[in-house]
């Protein structure tokens, strides 16, 4: 069992000290803080008090914790992203909104992209991420004392939590977890719980943590972790810095912003927030990335918060770091029309085609070899019609490609979804030669330029420049071919290229070959003058 509590939280204190305020009776103070059945009486003795009537402002009145008055408390739902329900002690399940109040007993799930805030009677809150589930076991609050004992368990999931410095002994604020328990007092931490255990990473505050037999203390900044199934021993981790987001632009030029940073070292991942609270109280994002980029989801137009941490090679995240964007939603951007996702463009110079849009006067597009349009091979924003040809011929590979409007007073909206798709050309093959040996032993053999990885070819030989008879008609992978036993004389020939999907190019004009007569009769011996000429 994992335990963490605050190191200068002293075990031994079990009495709420009260300061006395001129006018204070012990009836009064029983009457205000003491639950049925404890007389005033009792205070007195408690605090060798021998005028009950007469009490000196300033005096220090120690009331056990077990004679307070105690009420149920409440937690209400202060933000809420995505879908979740609760299911209460009766078993009664009921869909969460935002301002729903949930009392001890209830138990909250989070769906797939879900996430919510709680805020306890005392003022601290918790973050539900994702896929979570949280049994609210103990909401109390010790009457008019300011003291609030709230224990909760993390059955699965994550949790951000922001506790107030919590007044007086009474006050707790626990997360159990399968295989750990968290006892804090006024501090910022993560708890994740999961099948290889849980995790603990402290952003402020100082945590004592004890595990059996042994403790440690947990500064601001370390984390540790407990596996299930583990020893008992601990260690406190640093976290890894938070990441520097200062190139992060404040305004995003498409609904699908991807955001990159440097590299922390160490980090062996990263954890994304993006939030349209300050405090990030619910989330539109919940992400993970094994590099320093990422691809947010499609956005509304409006503010965003964008919060990163590094994950190092144990899972434990590092420290935040958060920047502030926008996504500007007007003019809206058209849809892409063609080269479509995952499409394949045969030519080097990409036709590009979109939708109309309500409010565009004129488009802006990019083409670039990466999602993230660094250094972009292709570029426009004078655009007044709804399609566009690349000027440039492109290599083949792989590009992405965006488009957005501009309106009449030339404000630029955001771009639209970035496109991938591949350019995979099947150029004519115009460049038959005979292989530099002439004739050989074997027949004749032709050669030609190779197209692209994993393409074949179509080799077709025949007298007759229609090709209506074919004398040879074969699909070779290389781009050449021997042909034995060729008569001589006039022959034409032509090659095309074949994709890996069966996609056939253009055969290129004809060749002509002349064999020599004396090719008949002696075959394809060295020396043989050919000459191979286009029509």
């Amino acid at each position: 069992m994992l335990v963490l509590a605050l190191a200068c939280v002293p075990a031994f204190a079990e009495d709420w000290v009260y300061r006395v305020r001129p006018g204070d009776t012990l009836w009064d103070l029983g009457g205000a803080y003491l639950k049925p059945g404890v007389d005033w009486h009792r205070l007195q003795q408690h605090n060798r008090i021998a005028d009950p009537y007469r009490l000196a402002p300033g005096t220090r009145l120690r009331i056990p914790l077990t004679w307070l008055r105690q009420q149920p408390a409440r937690a209400r739902v202060v933000a809420l992203i995505g879908k979740a329900t609760t299911v209460t002690s009766a078993g009664t399940s009921q869909a969460v909104n935002e301002g729903m109040e949930l009392g001890a007993g209830s138990r909250l799930l989070t769906a797939a992209g879900a996430s919510l805030s709680l805020q306890f009677a005392d003022g601290s809150r918790l973050r539900l991420r994702e896929g979570s589930e949280l049994v609210l076991d103990r909401l109390t609050r010790y009457g008019r004392t300011g003291m609030v004992d709230t224990r909760l368990r993390l059955q699965r999931g994550h949790v951000h939590n922001e506790v107030r410095h919590l007044r007086g002994p009474g006050s707790r604020f626990i997360v159990d977890t399968p295989t750990a328990s968290s006892a804090v007092r006024g501090t910022r931490f993560r708890i994740h719980s999961g099948d290889q255990g849980t995790q603990a990473e402290v952003l402020d505050g100082r945590v004592a943590v004890t595990v059996g037999r042994h403790a440690t203390l947990l500064k601001p900044g370390f984390g540790t972790h407990a596996q299930t199934g583990g020893g008992d021993s601990l260690q406190p981790i640093a976290l890894l810095p938070a990441p520097d987001l200062s190139s992060i632009a404040a305004h995003q030029d498409s609904v699908r912003p991807q955001f990159a940073w440097p590299a922390v070292a160490g980090a062996a991942g990263y954890r994304v927030l993006i939030s349209p609270h300050p405090d990030f109280a619910a989330l539109v994002a919940d992400l993970a990335s094994g590099t320093p980029s990422v691809t947010a989801p499609v956005l509304e137009p409006g503010q965003y918060h964008l919060r990163v941490s590094a994950i190092d090679g144990g899972g434990l995240e590092g420290r935040d770091a958060d920047a502030a964007f926008a996504i500007e939603g007007r003019p809206v951007p058209p849809y892409a029309i063609t080269p479509s996702a995952g499409g394949l463009v045969r030519q080097n110079r990409p036709a590009l085609r979109w939708t109309q849009a309500p409010e565009a006067h004129r488009y802006r597009y990019e083409v670039a070899d990466n999602p993230e349009f660094r250094d972009p091979v292709a570029r426009g924003d004078e655009v007044r019609g709804e399609a566009i040809t690349v000027a440039e011929p492109l290599p083949p590979g792989a590009y992405y490609w965006r488009v957005g409007s501009i309106d009449a007073q030339g404000k630029k909206g955001p771009f639209g979804d970035a496109i991938e798709f591949t350019v995979r050309p099947l150029d004519p093959i115009d460049d038959i030669d005979l292989d530099k040996d002439g004739a050989r032993a074997g027949g004749i053999s032709f050669h030609w330029r190779a197209g692209q990885p994993g393409q074949r070819y179509r080799f077709q030989m025949s007298r007759s420049p229609s090709f209506d008879k074919l004398r040879v008609d074969e699909v070779v992978e290389q781009p050449e071919i021997t042909v034995s036993k060729l008569a001589g004389g006039t022959w034409y020939l032509r090659a095309q290229a074949i994709d890996t999907d069966g996609e056939t190019g253009e055969f290129a004009p004809a060749q002509k070959v002349k064999l020599p007569c004396r090719l008949c009769r002696i075959g394809a011996g060295a020396g043989a003058v050919l000459l191979l000429l286009s029509l």
